[in-house]
Order: C-alpha cells, then structure tokens, then sequence
C-alpha cells in the first residue's frame, strides 16, 4: 500500500497572480479575469475569450534555456518558487515529474509551414515541442540526477501525475512534481471548439453553463516522504493521501450519467482516510453534463458538503488544473476560506444548497481535508484528499 506524500513547498502562476498568495486573495473576490483574446476576435469566431496568464509576471532564474515555450517558462517560474518556499539544500537525489497536455501544439502554427515548404527551422524550437523536454530542462539547470518524466492522462493528468510522483519518494530526497498548460492560443481553442466542449463564460453548475473558458496555469509542489521530513527537518505544509484513479468506460468525451468512473475514483481515495471530508474542490468544467454527474456522485457519497470550483475564475488550466487546484485547497484550508463559485447565480443542480455561492468560512477545527476531483476525456477520472494541520 502506497504511504501518504509531504508538501513541503509549492509554487504557483495563473490569470489571478504569479504567486499562492496573490493568487488566493484574488480567487475570494468577485472579478472575473477572462478576456477577449485579440486573435479569436479578429477572426469573428465563436470562441473568443479565455484567461491567459500576465506574461511581464513571469519571473525566469537565472541561464535558463533560451527558446523555450510559454508553458516552459511558466514551469521554471513555479518551480524556483516552490524551492524557495521549501528551503531545501540542494541535492543531486532528486526526482523530476513534468507534465503537459498541449506543449507540443504550442508553436505548431509557425513550424507546420515552415517545415512543410521545407524552410529552415531552429532545432530548439523542435526539441522543446517534445512534452517531456520540461523535466529534462528543470533538471539540467537544477543539476537533479534522479528520474525525470512526464504523464499524460488527459484533464487527469496533473492527479496521475502526483501519483507517480508518490511512488518515487522514498527513493529520492525530494520530488519535484508539476503540471501546467499555457493553451490560451488559436490551435488549442480551435480543437476543443470543434469537440463542443468550450464556451466564452465559466460558469460552473449554473443553468447557464455551456462550456469551458481556456485558462493558463501551472503548479508545481516538492514532495518528501515521512522518513525524508524527518531528516531534513522539513516543514509539512499539506499531506496527500494516495489517490484515487479510474476509468468509467463508457465514451471518448462523456461521462457516464450514473458517474460509475467517478464513484470508484472517490472511493479509492477515501479509503485510507478516517476523519472527516471538510469541503469538496470540483473538477467542474462548467460543461451541461459533466457538472451534473460530479454534483451527484459527490453529495450520493458525502451529503451537504461545501463544493466549490477553482475553474469559474480560472478557466480550465489543462494538465495543470489537478496541480493548480490542489495548491488552491492547501491554501484554503490554510486560510480558513472555502472559495465562492464565481459566476453562479441559478442553478436547478443543487438540491443540497451546498455549492459556495459566497465565499465560507471553515469550521474552526485544527485539521481540514478537502477531496480533489479530476476528469479527463477518454473516461478518466482521479480524486485525492489533500488534509492541512493549521498554523495557530
């Protein structure tokens, strides 16, 4: 049986700040950070908005690579912090987990037709459409000698990605484990356009739903085992129980209405756990049928529990929404502060009232657990419990 993993320093950078901190704060307020992006507009399509991250906010350390992506630099922004925040020595045994879903279309508009009418194209802009060039590059300038890799698991990606990354820490001092996207561009929007899943207002478990708002983001948390803590004294912000991942085998695109994938999801990751779920943090796309299944597979399982849903103010990060939104719950618990569900004003889904419509505060009890939900196309799905011991 896989032990529970160690938070001992995470970073973060999305449309709402480039830090945890900045980016909690902005996540209470009733903003809404979506915006028209000048390429769709121009071109009159349906899809025009998104919540592309503030590029002048992204703050690169030192001799980094040169030619890297946008969601490359996103990646070493978020890791240098993450190794701030742990104060960790340095070490050579240390494990590398990257992962992305749409690096490799990132700068596909600008190489297809060079490469296709046979133009001269710098082998860097090649070598880093390759999704997992991100590890490589994190542990080159790192100096990191351990295993480096990335997942691919659809919207799951960043849940499966800290799975592995769970298994690895007993072998390594510490792991860098993250997971991010930068898909505010016209070939990622085009694409899920054309499978129906997008709309232009994120607006999860409201009547008016009709898809989701393409965000940018990326997380990245450094993991230690119990023993690792232990020896480097490390201080333990958040604790992951191991997760819990299925599949519902049932359609490429659609969940299963009776939410079998998810139900089995939930209850893998509830069953290493024996104190009380505090609040629900929704994979909630703000799409017709998936915010449905969600909402009932988790009040059938845990009755009238604060369900709140990072995407209404975020858009739906990709590969990094798992990573993103687990930095979201350490920070909520740690704040005391279950989130609002921006942009719900009527829904017939929440027969329980328990969806956040106003920002909640939690009980005051000193140990908090929030489940994490993650579903993917291809029908997977992955949860995990992420539980904070509160500061006093």
């Amino acid at each position: 049986m896989m032990d529970n993993a160690y938070v001992v320093g995470y970073g973060l950078i999305d449309v709402l700040g480039n830090n945890p901190k900045d980016c909690f704060a902005n996540m209470l307020n009733d903003i809404d950070y979506s915006t028209d992006l000048d390429y769709m507009v121009t071109e009159n399509h349906k899809i025009t908005r998104g919540m592309p991250v503030n590029e002048s906010a992204i703050l690169m350390p030192d001799n980094t690579p040169k030619g890297i992506t946008k969601m490359q630099r996103l990646a070493f922004h978020a890791t240098e912090q993450a190794l701030q925040m742990s104060r960790l020595p340095h070490s050579k045994n240390v494990a590398v987990l990257f992962s992305t879903i749409v690096n490799d279309l990132e700068t596909l508009d600008e190489l297809y037709p060079r490469l296709h009418d046979n133009k001269r194209v710098h082998p860097r802009m090649i070598l880093n459409r390759i999704p997992d060039m991100m590890p490589s590059h994190i542990a080159h300038h790192y100096q990191f000698m351990g295993s480096t890799a990335s997942v691919y698991s659809a919207c799951a990606t960043a849940i499966s990605t800290i799975d592995y990354a769970m298994r690895l820490v007993d072998e390594y001092d510490y792991v860098v484990v993250g997971s991010g996207d930068a898909a505010c561009f016209p070939f990622a929007i085009k694409s899920f356009h054309a499978f129906g899943a997008m709309g232009n207002h994120s607006c999860p478990f409201d009547n008016a739903r009709e898809g989701f708002v393409m965000g940018d983001g990326m997380g990245v948390l450094i993991l230690q085992s119990k023993q690792k803590v232990k020896e480097y004294g490390s201080h333990v912000y958040a604790t992951l129980y191991p997760a819990g991942i299925s599949n519902d085998a049932y359609d490429a695109t659609s969940p299963a209405e009776d939410g079998r994938g998810a139900k089995l999801a939930f209850e893998k990751a509830m069953k290493n756990v024996t104190g009380k779920i505090h609040a629900v943090n929704a994979h909630a796309t703000s799409t017709p049928i998936g915010d449905v299944v969600e909402y009932n597979v988790v009040t059938d399982r845990l009755g009238a529990i604060p369900i709140y849903a990072p995407k209404s103010k975020l858009g739906h990060t990709m590969a990094g929404c798992g990573m993103i939104e687990t930095i979201y719950a350490i920070e909520s618990m740690r704040n005391g502060v279950i989130p609002h569900i921006h942009n719900l004003n009527e829904t017939s889904i929440d027969k329980l009232n328990c969806l956040a419509r106003t920002n909640i505060m939690f009980e005051d009890v000193e140990t908090l657990r929030t489940i994490n939900n993650s579903f993917g196309f291809g029908g997977k799905c992955a949860s995990q419990v992420v539980e904070v011991t509160r500061d006093h």
